[in-house]
């Protein structure tokens, strides 16, 4: 597989392997070798997330800065941090994803042109880049996706936040964005939807300010793809 052409505005170091947009039959095969979990009896593989089997709300929090700040709802989910913590945290996180095989996985979020955004997802685990592979929208060629993110997500769902208590955070986990670099942040948690949840409270972010709503949907077709559900 070719990688991203940008590949070192990651800011991530001695990289051992990239596995790149890699098909679902390839992650399929890399989630068994790698023992990430099991195979059912139906042929689908399953995942254990450890003690977040959903979101950790109490742990997310967005960058106070102009002029995002103006626009989001402050409360006791949208927690607001520094710049400088969350450039500490994005430090941690690139310190736990370097020296690693890593899965970088290229998708749309957003139906029409004039919505979506491209983002970038970062992983250490195979499962959670098929896991956004499936839950986003994808181009149909490398060429077909915009070779520069407009997010990027980094999730080094194996690190903790050790000195938490120091940071003023409410445990070793968070989630964190950053609206003005366009940077989501995942940390000790094993939690896919963090990163399909973080991208829609995204959206909910800049689909207004375009004077558009956000819908949480998927659209299943029949098999003629003519007829059109929606959930």
């Amino acid at each position: 597989m070719t990688t991203p052409n940008d590949l070192d505005k990651l800011g991530l170091k001695n990289i051992k392997k990239i596995n790149y947009n890699l098909s679902y039959d390839e992650l399929f095969e890399l989630e068994k070798a790698m023992n990430e979990g099991r195979v059912s009896s139906n042929g689908t593989f399953m995942v254990d997330t450890g003690i977040f089997t959903g979101r950790s709300p109490k742990d997310k929090y967005f960058v106070k800065q102009d002029p995002s700040q103006k626009y989001i709802a402050w409360g006791k989910i949208n927690q607001p941090i520094s710049k400088e913590l969350f450039d500490k945290l994005l430090a941690k996180a690139k310190a736990q994803l370097s020296g690693k095989e890593i899965f970088i996985q290229d998708a749309y979020c957003g139906a029409s042109k004039s919505s979506r955004k491209n983002v970038r997802f970062v992983t250490e685990v195979a499962w959670q880049a098929h896991f956004v592979k499936n839950m986003f929208i994808r181009p149909k060629s490398e060429a077909d996706f915009d070779q520069e993110p407009d997010f990027i997500v980094y999730n080094a769902s194996k690190a903790k936040v050790e000195n938490w208590k120091e940071l003023g955070l409410h445990s070793e986990t968070c989630v964190m964005f950053n609206v003005t670099t366009k940077e989501q942040v995942i940390v000790n948690t094993w939690y896919g939807g963090e990163m399909k949840k973080g991208m829609f409270s995204m959206m909910n972010y800049f689909l207004p300010l375009k004077g558009m709503a956000a819908m949480h949907c998927s659209a299943n077709t029949d098999v003629n793809g003519k007829n059109t559900a929606i959930f």
